[in-house]
């Protein structure tokens, strides 16, 4: 569960209608399921809880960013240090594999042959692993965010507007 916290009034522009949301409470979740090369945090709202305590169903509207894009981009690690890493174990595995002695003795070289062709798969898996990481993506704190009302919301009136 997220929250997040509205820091000034929403102005729906075209009505000319100003929602008064400052100090109001998003309650919401995010996708935790991270693929390669995602970039995006994508949200989902769930309750509005103003602040005169009302709460207000908004069953999963999606949260975009400021320019209107699905979900929150910020911080992005794509763990490429730690790939790079990897693929220079499995280089430096191989390379001491293929340094061993030649020898005319048969069993010797059917040894040397079958480490070789172990350490190689240890480095091919070490690699693998390292490619099926999810990228870490953080948003920070007062992040701007937008929630995008896929249907209609009735507000009651308060204060002047009544």
């Amino acid at each position: 569960m997220r929250r997040a916290q509205p820091r000034r009034h929403a102005d729906q522009g075209w009505r000319r209608l100003a929602v008064r949301s400052q100090g109001a409470r998003l309650i919401g979740e995010y996708d935790s399921e991270v693929a390669a090369g995602q970039t995006r945090v994508l949200l989902a709202w769930d309750r509005l809880i103003m602040p005169d305590g009302r709460s207000i169903v908004l069953e999963r509207q999606p949260g975009t960013d400021a320019s209107g894009f699905a979900g929150l981009q910020d911080r992005v690690n794509q763990h490429w240090g730690n790939l790079l890493k990897a693929a220079a174990i499995s280089t430096l595995l191989g390379v001491g594999a293929e340094l061993g002695a030649d020898s005319e003795d048969d069993l010797t070289r059917a040894l040397r042959r079958g480490s070789q062709d172990t350490i190689n798969q240890t480095g091919q898996q070490i690699v693998r692993r390292q490619l099926n990481v999810q990228p870490t993506l953080t948003i920070r704190p007062g992040h701007p965010l937008r929630i995008v009302l896929t249907r209609d919301l009735v507000l009651e009136a308060i204060g002047d507007n009544r």
